[in-house]
């Protein structure tokens, strides 16, 4: 029989049978019976989300699970005929929802084929198309997934997190767990001291300790510190009431050493460091957090160049993520144009960079995001706002020629200028892309 479960609304509207409400008098009332069907598909986990609306299903509704993938379609989204109701529940059917199907004539030149859905030894249940009630939301290679998932934000004592992108991203997510399988966990942390590193170690063990009890599919570190403006290291606490810096190897051994275990059983795993550009900025200090998530394991880490980084900047960029990679299950690298695509202003404010595992081996590609306007990032540039020799702003005149930017100063007696050509090894990003703007992909 094909299989089906229920699971609850996420959207705020619905229908609802209109009553008569009768006051002070008597009223009868009926139900109608309904019966639930839950099973569960050997091979895959299917996903909790109807692949066309994205939302569950109450009521007289049921979610279909695909026999050929991890998708399930909700009946109000496939208008199962009255007649066949009872037909697609007997033994031996199978269904096949509208994404495999679609996949099935991209694959081999196959042929276009009316939308059937139920089979039974290979043969049609239905017979007529099964019509759909909505169009396809997202992509049809996309899941809507509820893999279990861990939240941990690592942020440094006395650091202000109150515009805090990265809880932001964990309560967009919220809807998709209603029966658990999400956990956030904030972590501040103080290891400025041998005995504050013992003492956090200890206390993150303990944790730990606790959460692996759960198969967690996905991790996502977020940490929130300062940098120091030179070097680039990390802060990582108080030594007698001044803030002190460690280089980020040291940092990063420390603040995810307890963690290493879950890390290394996880199959993905992402860090997101809301620290000041001199992290990256640094060519040392780029070189060690180079290295570092290599070592980690970590499948993707994203990092800021703005020298007064603004976390608050990033929420579009990281509400893109959880919706792309951590529902839809895009990969990162797939997925990061459509993210920056959203995230044009924070393109203003900084560049990203972009650290990725490569598979089956220990080591790691970096690429960096810049975005690109022709008059107030040139080539991911930053023209300035005024003329440093004559001291006159929003001065520049401009000529663009075989993609190379030129800028002049209309002083009358100022011929400050400045070229700006494309950097080497880019390539232009089309997702949010417009006449005079874009992002651009630089592979390091």
């Amino acid at each position: 029989m094909a299989r089906t479960k229920q699971m609850a609304r996420k959207a705020t509207g619905r229908s609802a049978g209109r009553v008569k409400l009768l006051i002070g008098g008597d009223g009868n009332s009926s139900a109608v019976g309904r019966q639930d069907a839950v099973e569960v598909c050997e091979g895959f986990r299917h996903n909790d989300y109807c692949i066309i609306c994205r939302d569950g299903s109450v009521d007289d509704d049921v979610l279909v699970l695909c026999d050929e993938c991890p998708h399930v379609v909700c009946t109000h989204c496939v208008m199962i005929p009255l007649a066949f109701a009872q037909a697609v529940l007997a033994p031996h059917v199978t269904f096949r929802c509208i994404c495999c199907h679609i996949a099935g004539q991209r694959q081999g030149g196959n042929a276009l084929t009316p939308y059937l859905g139920f089979y039974r030894n290979n043969k049609p249940v239905l017979d007529s198309f099964l019509p759909i009630r909505a169009a396809l939301e997202i992509n049809v290679t996309s899941q809507l997934s509820s893999d279990t998932l861990l939240f941990v934000h690592l942020t440094l004592v006395d650091y202000d997190t109150n515009d805090s992108s990265f809880k932001l991203g964990h309560q967009f997510l919220l809807p998709y767990f209603p029966h658990a399988g999400m956990q956030y966990h904030k972590v501040t942390f103080d290891i400025g001291t041998a005995s504050k590193v013992k003492t956090y170690q200890n206390s993150m063990a303990a944790l730990v300790g606790k959460l692996s009890s759960t198969a967690w599919s996905r991790m996502v570190f977020g940490i929130s510190n300062h940098t120091d403006n030179s070097s680039g290291d990390p802060y990582v606490g108080y030594e007698r009431k001044t803030y002190v810096a460690t280089p980020v190897h040291d940092f990063l051994a420390i603040i995810l050493g307890p963690w290493q275990g879950l890390i290394n059983k996880a199959p993905e795993s992402f860090l997101w460091l809301f620290s000041c550009g001199a992290l990256v900025n640094n060519p040392a200090s780029f070189a060690n957090l180079h290295a570092s998530v290599a070592l980690h394991g970590i499948s993707a880490a994203m990092a800021f160049n703005a020298v007064h980084f603004q976390p608050s900047f990033s929420a579009h960029l990281l509400l893109a993520f959880c919706e792309l990679v951590l529902i839809q299950r895009v990969s990162i690298q797939q997925a990061f144009p459509d993210m920056l695509g959203q995230s044009y202003k924070l393109g203003r404010h900084s560049d990203v960079f972009l650290f990725l595992k490569k598979h089956d081996i220990n080591s790691v590609d970096v690429f960096r995001y810049c975005w690109t306007h022709s008059r107030l990032r040139p080539w991911g540039n930053f023209l300035p706002l005024q003329c440093p020799d004559c001291g006159l702003v929003d001065t520049w005149t401009s000529v663009n020629h075989n993609q190379e930017y030129s800028f002049e100063c209309k002083g009358e007696n100022c011929r400050k200028g400045f070229v700006f050509s494309p950097p080497a090894n880019s390539r232009m990003l089309i997702p949010g892309k417009t006449r005079i703007s874009s992002w651009i992909e630089i592979r390091l």
